[in-house]
């Protein structure tokens, strides 16, 4: 049996899977792709020898991306999603049927092609009619169209490289810009055990542009440091009260236990 051993920067440690079979190895105009199986984690994703998602445990991540704000928002009809070109963020904003319009600027088109061939199930989504994919620069889009939007979901990569921007205080002042003034943001902010100063600059860079800024956690083995942070923050609504009164069918979020995905004000003050 072979193994993948990743190469995660912004990491001290690095993971090694166990491959069972190596369904697609290329690259894009922007990076590598692998699409691997693994005894343990079934099917993996990895851009640039970065794991972006295990078919095991990618259901944690992208329920707790999306479900908490489309929950706190009591009726959302339009969702910009930046990133995420795997489909498993379009696939749980397709869950609402208040949405009338998703709209995804995803760089990376050919990444949405293997999501396509090889995540079917992640990639679901993406044949909703209410559902659009850009392949273009989201802060271009989001400077250049003008509209407002119910939600602003930011999944992206880590800091680095051309994601670095997107995690700074003016591509925040531009997001708030642009959402409704009940709307909300939600961002992947990496995990407060290995990267706790890049949580800690997002909280930062946050203030002032919104009433509310709270942290999402959950534990992701798929991730290195494990505790992952999803930042969460609106104008107006406190996002740790659930609001919708649809309920979605989830694996991991649950809409009866809301508010226990938000880190408590105590606790993050002792970790940050």
């Amino acid at each position: 049996m072979k193994f993948f051993t990743e190469n995660e920067p912004t990491s001290p440690i690095n993971a090694r899977y166990p491959v069972t079979r190596v369904l697609y190895r290329g690259r894009s105009k922007y990076q590598k792709i692998l699409v691997f199986d693994s005894p343990f984690h079934g099917r993996v994703l990895a851009l640039d020898d970065i794991v972006q998602l295990t078919t095991r445990e990618e259901h944690f991540y992208h329920e707790l991306l999306v479900h908490p704000i489309l929950q706190a928002h009591p009726q959302p009809r339009n969702v910009l999603i930046i990133g995420g070109g795997d489909g498993g963020t379009m696939r749980e904003v397709m869950k609402y049927p208040s949405i009338e319009n998703a709209v995804q600027c995803e760089l990376d088109q050919q990444v949405v092609a293997v999501a396509k061939e090889y995540f079917p199930k992640l990639a679901v989504g993406y044949k909703d009619k209410r559902a659009q994919i850009r392949f273009q620069d989201g802060e271009k889009f989001l400077r250049e169209s003008g509209k407002i939007w119910d939600a602003i979901i930011l999944d992206l990569t880590d800091p680095i490289g051309p994601a670095k921007p997107l995690f700074e205080r003016p591509f925040y002042k531009l997001c708030a810009e642009h959402l409704a003034p009940d709307g909300f943001l939600s961002a992947q902010t990496e995990s407060l055990h290995f990267h706790a100063d890049t949580v800690k600059g997002v909280l930062r860079a946050l203030r002032g542009l919104f009433k509310y800024i709270e942290l999402v956690t959950m534990p992701l083995a798929m991730y290195p440091g494990n505790w992952w942070t999803f930042t969460v923050a609106s104008k107006s609504l406190d996002p740790k009260i659930a609001r919708n009164p649809f309920s979605p069918p989830t694996r991991a979020y649950s809409r009866a236990n809301h508010a226990w995905f938000f880190l408590p004000a105590g606790v993050r003050a002792k970790i940050l």
